[in-house]
């Protein structure tokens, strides 16, 4: 799954669906604030092994939903409507990563570290030139984005168009 740097002990860590479950087999509590963005029926249905986890925290950190269900502690709803606001309106969020760096945004994160968002499966494709769109907002207001991963498809190309590959 390639080098992972050092974590920053200062740095707030976000998770996102069932990685607690892919990359650690449910034994992982070096979270802040975790986002499944999705309905709790698709939730259920979908990663019943990551709702049961959701249902085994404490409420000391939120898990970001759409809807809220009372048997998850933390739970709460993310705060679409502030986000969009923020962005003026802004209608085009494909994808949890897209959501979720937009709220780093408007919270005046400063760095955004990117770990496993290969986005690499057919399910995830589409999601890819949005997310790029949100890394690029980021970018643009001089928050320093890190794609970690040699297999995201998330990282720059380094491709120059038009110019010898030694450029």
């Amino acid at each position: 799954m390639g080098h992972i740097p050092p974590f920053d002990p200062g740095a707030e860590r976000w998770g996102v669906n069932r990685l607690m479950m892919l990359r650690y087999a449910g034994d992982f509590d070096a979270w802040d604030r975790w986002f499944d963005l999705h309905d709790a029926a698709h939730i259920q249905r979908e990663r019943s092994d990551a709702w049961a986890w959701y249902q085994r925290q404490d409420c000391r950190r939120p898990i970001y939903s759409w809807s809220i269900d009372p048997l998850v502690p933390g739970h709460r709803a993310y705060p679409c409507a502030a986000v969009r606001e923020f962005f003026g309106g802004h209608q085009d969020f494909d994808g949890s990563i897209s959501w979720m760096i937009a709220l780093a945004i408007m919270e005046g994160f400063t760095d955004i570290d990117l770990f496993w968002f290969t986005l690499n499966s057919d399910n995830h494709a589409a999601q890819i030139p949005n997310a790029q769109y949100w890394i690029g907002q980021a970018e643009g207001r001089g928050i320093r984005v890190s794609v970690h991963g040699e297999d995201s498809a998330l990282k720059h190309s380094g491709r120059l168009y038009g110019l010898p590959s030694a450029a």
